[in-house]
């Protein structure tokens, strides 16, 4: 059963017409959102894991950062179903947290995987694309 209470997000968010040509952008940017969550956890976790930041404080961090994740999930779900908010959010948290770790971390990616990089794009927009009106 859907919440039909609105709160100050909702009233921004039905404000704005997100669909551009056929294609429904605000799971894109609820995906991009919790996308961040990801790169600020997986950043702590990374530094931990290098022994750039303790163990006692950056696993309770990361856990607390993450602890947001399920908020922005349930508030993307008012606007569109748990199956296209969940791709778009795991496609979203790949692109950018691949790229964090080539240019933040210098990680290497080479040959064939920048051409999975490219088909998580490319199935960003077929997932954004919606001929419901």
């Amino acid at each position: 059963m859907k919440d039909k209470t609105k709160d100050f997000l909702d009233k921004i968010i039905t404000s704005v017409n997100w669909k551009i040509n056929g294609f429904n952008t605000l799971p894109i940017l609820f995906g991009t959102c919790m996308a961040i969550v990801d790169i600020f956890m997986m950043s702590v976790t990374k530094m931990v894991s290098i022994g750039s930041i303790s163990t006692s404080v950056g696993i309770p961090l990361s856990i607390s950062l993450y602890a947001m994740e399920p908020l922005i999930f349930l508030k993307a779900m008012k606007y569109e179903g748990m199956v296209v908010t969940n791709l778009v959010w795991n496609l979203m948290s790949n692109i950018i947290v691949t790229l964090q770790g080539v240019l933040v971390f210098g990680e290497s990616i080479k040959g064939l995987r920048w051409l999975g990089i490219a088909m998580s794009l490319l199935s960003l927009g077929l997932l954004a694309y919606t001929n419901d009106d």
